[in-house]
């Protein structure tokens, strides 16, 4: 999907017992299943910020569990008629989802600098020049950093938090975690799930050769890192946003997202939507859909 986008943007023996068999097959199934939804990290390097006019700063800091985590910065870009550069709008802190790293997922909200927002987009624990490995509490971990980092370093002002796919989860139980002590504007959820163990069992249910297999998501996966108390996040707002086409997550897993969630909120559905392109699809008019909507949550 990072590709697409940069594509789009820069040009405008069964001899053994049977049953054995059939189970062994059905587990590596369903371990396929699952590990879809965990983490895919790499250390290559997709694009550069060069590539589509924007230049990142490198961030370095530590997490409290003192994993050295590896951020991109990007500034608001000028945009006043004489060129001189202007008061960013705001700042968002983007967590991003569960494959690649950082130089792949940027490009998914490379438009903010360009209208005026600053953004941040952090690795996890694994992923890219972050240290460690990545875990359910680790992920966490190094969101909560972030947040902190950008409100002590660059923008002390509410901070929009973004997160999309397993990013959406990690965003919101970094949002939890942090709302007391750093001040948050909203929230955005994009293509995501508030439990683990749900959506597991939700793509384990998808195949008839899975189904059975359901409460395995329950014993193998944990909900003690996921967002599944998210409407203590009230007052802060909540979007939830998410493609009714969406390959990956399903689009009710999104629906539980909003109905769990207190107000104030709102729910961006896009009929055309699959995972990850939201603000690409017909001319990039779900860009305006979310920045309207904030604007009516946050006033």
């Amino acid at each position: 999907m990072q590709k697409w986008i940069f594509t789009f943007i820069t040009k405008k023996d069964f001899r053994v017992k049977p049953f054995r068999y059939f189970l062994g097959i059905m587990t590596m199934i369903f371990l396929t299943s699952c590990s879809s939804l965990i983490y895919y990290p790499n250390n290559k390097k997709y694009f550069k910020p060069e590539q589509v006019s924007l230049t990142a700063e490198d961030i370095h800091f530590k997490d409290s569990l003192g994993d050295n985590i590896h951020a991109w910065w990007f500034s608001a870009l000028p945009n006043g008629l004489d060129g001189a550069p202007q008061k960013p709008k705001g700042t968002f802190a983007y967590f991003h989802g569960n494959a690649e790293n950082l130089s792949s997922h940027f490009l998914a909200m490379s438009w903010l600098p360009k209208i005026g927002y600053n953004y941040l987009i952090l690795d996890y624990p694994g992923y890219g020049e972050s240290s460690g490995k990545p875990t359910p509490e680790n992920t966490v971990k190094a969101g909560m950093a972030a947040i902190q980092w950008v409100h002590d370093n660059k923008d002390s002002s509410p901070l929009w938090i973004y997160g999309q796919s397993l990013g959406g989860a990690v965003a919101m139980r970094s949002a939890l975690e942090m709302k007391d002590k750093v001040p948050i504007k909203i929230v955005i959820a994009d293509g995501t799930f508030d439990s683990y163990e749900s959506v597991a069992r939700m793509k384990l249910a998808d195949s008839w050769i899975t189904w059975i297999f359901q409460p395995l998501a329950y014993v193998l996966l944990s909900d003690r890192w996921a967002p599944n108390d998210i409407a203590q996040l009230s007052p802060i707002p909540l979007i939830v946003m998410h493609g009714e086409l969406d390959p990956v997550i399903p689009y009710r897993a999104g629906q539980k997202v909003f109905a769990d969630a207190k107000d104030p909120k709102a729910f961006i559905g896009v009929p055309q939507g699959h995972h990850g392109d939201l603000f690409w699809i017909e001319d990039g008019k779900y860009r305006k859909v979310l920045l309207d909507e904030a604007a009516r949550l946050t006033k």
